[in-house]
């Protein structure tokens, strides 16, 4: 009975003594940071000309493929005007060879989607392991704890930040050593 009476009071005094200590014994200061990664992929140097290169593939496409389009369109809409005109076997015809082309130029153009997510994917990627690189150094040497990527505001955050402070945003920081770099 005594060791049981003795090792609660023992027990109790360590709690209290533990209960004193200053709370940054028990946990590190912990520093927070936000950074938007759309705004700093967009404005950065290697941002911008990745958007460029990949603006200009796309319009090499879209000019490429606006005359097919156009004669598309024509032909589907003589099928329509001519439609009670023609024939059956003459519209069935014409039909057929609207969808075939119709096909093919889905075809053409789902092509030309995946060559440009493939291109982005190039362009992309040295960007973004730049970044990443960056941004854990920057972490480092702030002694952060933790960055969050806050693209969003409010509610319609994307990341589940509801709020962050402005001045919690390092985005120029980020920025300024993504062109260094």
């Amino acid at each position: 009975m005594k060791e049981s009476s003795s090792f609660k009071i023992v027990f109790a005094l360590c709690l209290f003594a533990l209960l004193s200590l200053p709370q940054s014994i028990f946990a590190a200061e912990m520093k927070f940071a936000t950074v938007s990664l759309q705004q700093v992929i967009g404005m950065s140097k290697a941002g911008i000309a990745a958007q460029k290169e990949l603006e200009g593939k796309v319009k090499e496409f879209q000019d490429k493929f606006s005359k097919e389009q156009e004669e598309l369109e024509s032909l589907g809409a003589d099928i329509e005007k001519k439609r009670s005109v023609w024939s059956q076997d003459v519209l069935e015809t014409k039909e057929r060879d609207y969808q075939m082309k119709m096909r093919e130029f889905k075809l053409k153009t789902d092509d030309a989607q995946f060559e440009i997510k493939q291109l982005e994917k190039k362009v992309m990627e040295p960007i973004l392991k730049n970044l990443h690189e960056v941004i854990e150094e920057y972490g480092k040497k702030e002694n952060l704890s933790m960055i969050f990527e806050n693209t969003r505001k409010g509610l319609q955050s994307r990341t589940g930040i509801l709020y962050a402070a402005d001045a919690l945003d390092v985005s120029d920081d980020i920025l300024k050593m993504l062109d260094a770099k």
